[in-house]
């Protein structure tokens, strides 16, 4: 990935790409969803170039001045508590657009495919494993549930401010094992029920201060259910966030998620041929 400078002083991200079958079929895919379509969780692709004789291609999006989700934890480890709701709203935002506008799955949510702009409004990218839905609904449920399951996750990073795999974070004296996930529906460890059960025992401690903070930290743990049939599906789970955003009026609209907000992305006339 690079940091492009127009002229104009305006800032692009361009991705650099060498030919092999797996990228190719990543690039087209990238191409085919972001060329057709925007929202405003999703993140914009701008442009793309196909250079043959040095086997690269180019992808060119919209510069993200605040980066990956995962990078600014990093720097802050924990977020402002409106920050917080703020990026959980938009990510979900964008979930039910793919699942239930645009009837595709992710596959590969974390907070490194998590771009942020100059208000932390939050873009999903890493467009190039994602499947489209298949007619047979009982061989969609599993992998549905997996970008829920992947949501919750991202939820319990963005609370504690800690990359999945790199801590046991204790929440009063209650050790709750954040793991590493593989990439499939079951991806809590070998002990999701334990993970679960750490979670709710530190929930019936919470004092009632902390009522916003439980209320999505029940949500993240509805998400990662060992039962993966027993997970909400992404549209309960943005208005249960959205409930919470509205408290702190930083859920707008809850009518988002319509298809009038997913539209063919139109020519910038000021970006150079």
């Amino acid at each position: 990935m690079y940091k492009a400078a127009l002229p104009n002083g305006r800032f692009l991200a361009v991705k650099r790409l060498y030919d092999s079958q797996s990228i190719i079929k990543r690039f087209e895919l990238e191409i085919m969803i972001l060329g057709q379509y925007s929202h405003r969780n999703i993140v914009s692709l701008i442009g793309f170039s196909i250079e043959e004789g040095n086997n690269e291609r180019i992808l060119v999006y919209q510069y993200m001045s605040n980066g990956r989700l995962s990078d600014k934890l990093k720097e802050t480890k924990k977020l402002e508590w409106s920050k917080v709701i703020k990026i959980a709203l938009g990510v979900a935002r964008g979930l039910c657009c793919l699942h239930h506008s645009l009837h595709m799955l992710h596959l590969n949510i974390n907070s490194d495919c998590i771009l942020l702009g100059k208000n932390f409004e939050p873009k999903i990218s890493n467009f190039g494993g994602i499947m489209f839905m298949n007619n047979d609904l009982e061989k969609n449920i599993g992998l549905e549930k997996k970008d829920v399951s992947d949501f919750g996750c991202l939820l319990f990073e963005l609370i504690n401010g800690n990359k999945f795999g790199e801590i046991h974070e204790s929440f009063n004296n209650v050790t709750v094992p954040f793991v590493t996930y593989p990439n499939h529906v079951n991806m809590l460890g070998e002990d999701p029920s334990g993970f679960c059960d750490a979670v709710d025992e530190y929930l019936n401690k919470i004092e009632f201060k902390d009522e916003e903070v439980s209320t999505l930290l029940r949500v993240a743990r509805e998400c990662v259910h060992p039962l993966f049939e027993q997970r909400p599906t992404m549209l309960e789970v943005y208005n249960k966030i959205c409930n919470i955003g509205e408290r702190d009026r930083i859920c707008e609209d809850a009518n988002l998620l319509s298809m009038d907000f997913v539209t063919p992305i139109e020519v910038d006339t000021n970006m150079p041929s």
